[in-house]
């Protein structure tokens, strides 16, 4: 692509796409109006939206080059006769781009409706470019509808807005509308190298790639933060560069955030906290980039193929490495908590105390769940009484003192030693197959049964929520709702449960989908708010139905 040939210094007015082939990430938008110029099909009136720096305005300059070059109405202008290059330089009398959000009253749009009454001065149409058409008002937009629906023969109306849904509904359905949206990273990547190259700038992939992320999808502010960055540096342009001409961007003390949970590193994890907050990284911004951070680990098991939208090719190869082994229910455990702290916006709130506790509940869950947690001393216990043997008895003192009869004459004591028995304890395996199936065991595993089936199937989730596991009778599993449509819905799928069950419990139940409410069940253990195993209903629970004494 060779740059425009205007006045202007700034790379993003210097480096304006010329052509369609040069307009960066909008392939669908460039296909339908290529084709309509070439079969001639023009309409009367378009609308570009999307967000911002992603090419409505230098499309909409594109378009009116392509309707009256001296070659035209073309899909390919050739920028150099004078047609062409007066709208290049923003002297044609013929196409005139007009802010809608100072020209935005109906008087104004009084003065443009006698205006477009006039034939072309010069060129073979008139072009009105109406950028930020979104800020016309209501009496402007109204005013504005006959001539749009209805315009002259000779006068084409392209309408540029970053928010189409504050457009009246009648503006809308006189245009022909065209979506634009954010330029991929790796294209912006692209793009910033060559123009770089072009200008003399040495900058490396990473200072490119910082850029690209704080431009969020808009190639004019890259190219506007490559043009800062450059004249800030003395030298070469690398990431340092581009953290100190605009701040951190705290993407360090994320990797290392999330990389402190994933390893159950709490220490850890609350030092990458501090050592943002002396940075000076509000913790509502730590918490809402490392939320990116967990969801990009999560697209990388679920569908790598669109990290490539958001992140560099380095970036991506590195997030797919990471997420390798890492348990999807983990990722969206961290999810549901840090979305909690972002939503947490009380004055009082102190959000870096939120964020810590999140961080801390995540690592413990992982704590809580592993063989040694009460639960599953429970679960061994029930297992021991299910085979018949006996639980293990009080250790014995080492030595037992002989006493003599009141009878007998007094004898010297003696002490008898008695080897003390040790213990050996019995292997429950992580499902054990082998223990029988009870309703304490199957609300214990209810969640990890949910999340294998709404893996296998999404739209269980809402069901399963508010499912409530109700009672066991021989191989039936009854569970309630208080709606029917989701009982409904719950029943047509129960084979997606059924297979859940078997595969967390190892053991074959049927489903049976009720709808009713749900009794207080005092003999089961009570589970905690977040998740884990409330320590003292499980004492009670093991102590009513395990024959334990209260101490």
């Amino acid at each position: 692509m060779r740059p425009c040939q205007v006045s202007g210094v700034s790379l993003y007015r210097t480096w304006r796409p010329p052509t369609f082939d040069d307009l960066v990430g909008q392939d669908p938008v460039v296909q339908t109006l290529r084709t309509a110029l070439v079969r001639g099909k023009l309409a009367h009136a378009y609308l570009f939206s999307g967000p911002r720096g992603s090419g409505k305005t230098s499309a909409a300059k594109i378009l009116a080059r392509c309707i009256n070059c001296r070659l035209g109405p073309t899909p390919d202008p050739d920028n150099t006769c004078d047609f062409c290059r007066a709208i290049l330089e923003g002297t044609a009398l013929d196409v005139l781009e007009i802010d809608a959000a100072s020209n935005r009253g109906v008087d104004s749009i009084r003065e443009l409706r006698e205006a477009v009454k006039f034939a072309p001065a010069q060129m073979r149409m008139k072009v009105y470019i109406l950028d930020e058409a979104h800020m016309l008002t209501t009496e402007g937009s109204n005013a504005l509808l006959k001539t749009l629906e209805e315009p002259p023969s000779h006068v084409v109306f392209i309408l540029a807005t970053t928010d189409p849904d504050k457009l009246l509904p009648t503006i809308l359905s006189r245009c022909q509308r065209y979506a634009f949206g954010r330029i991929p990273v790796g294209k912006m990547i692209e793009r910033m190298r060559t123009i770089a190259a072009a200008e003399g700038i040495v900058v490396d992939d990473g200072a490119l790639a910082a850029i690209a992320y704080r431009a969020d999808g808009g190639l004019r502010d890259a190219l506007t933060m490559l043009e800062q960055a450059a004249t800030f540096a003395e030298g070469s342009v690398d990431r340092s560069v581009v953290e100190a001409a605009f701040g951190s961007s705290g993407d360090a003390y994320v990797n290392a955030l999330v990389a402190a949970t994933l390893r159950e590193d709490a220490g850890a994890a609350l030092r990458a906290i501090d050592d943002a907050a002396q940075a000076g990284i509000a913790a509502e911004r730590l918490a809402t980039a490392t939320i990116r951070g967990y969801r990009h680990l999560l697209v990388a098991q679920v569908e790598p193929a669109l990290l490539a939208r958001e992140l560099s090719v380095e970036d991506a190869a590195a997030i797919e490495m990471a997420a390798e082994g890492v348990p999807p229910h983990k990722l969206v455990r961290a999810l549901r908590l840090l979305a909690e702290v972002v939503a947490d916006r009380r004055p009082s709130a102190d959000l870096r105390l939120s964020l810590e506790t999140a961080v801390l509940r995540l690592v413990a869950a992982e704590d809580a769940s592993n063989d040694g947690s009460l639960a599953s001393r429970v679960a061994q216990l029930e297992a021991t009484l299910a085979r018949g043997q006996n639980a293990p008895a009080r250790p014995q003192p080492a030595t037992t003192q002989v006493r003599p009869r009141a009878a007998d004459p007094p004898k010297p004591t003696t002490h008898v030693a008695v080897p003390t028995p040790i213990p050996v304890p019995t292997p429950v395996p992580s499902q054990a197959p082998d223990l029988p199936l009870t309703l304490h065991r199957v609300r214990q595993a209810w969640r990890n049964i949910r999340t294998r089936a709404e893996d296998e199937r999404r739209s269980l989730a809402a069901p399963l929520a508010r499912a409530q596991v109700d009672g066991l009778e021989g191989e039936t599993l009854t569970l309630v709702l208080n709606d029917e449509t989701m009982a409904g819905f719950l029943r047509e799928y129960a084979a997606i449960v059924e297979r859940a069950v078997a595969g967390v419990l190892g053991a074959p139940l049927r489903i049976h989908v009720v709808v009713g409410g749900r009794g207080a069940r005092p003999e089961e253990p009570t589970t905690g708010s977040d998740g884990t195993d409330d320590e003292l209903g499980l004492l009670d629970y093991a102590r009513k139905n395990l024959g334990g004494e209260r101490r």
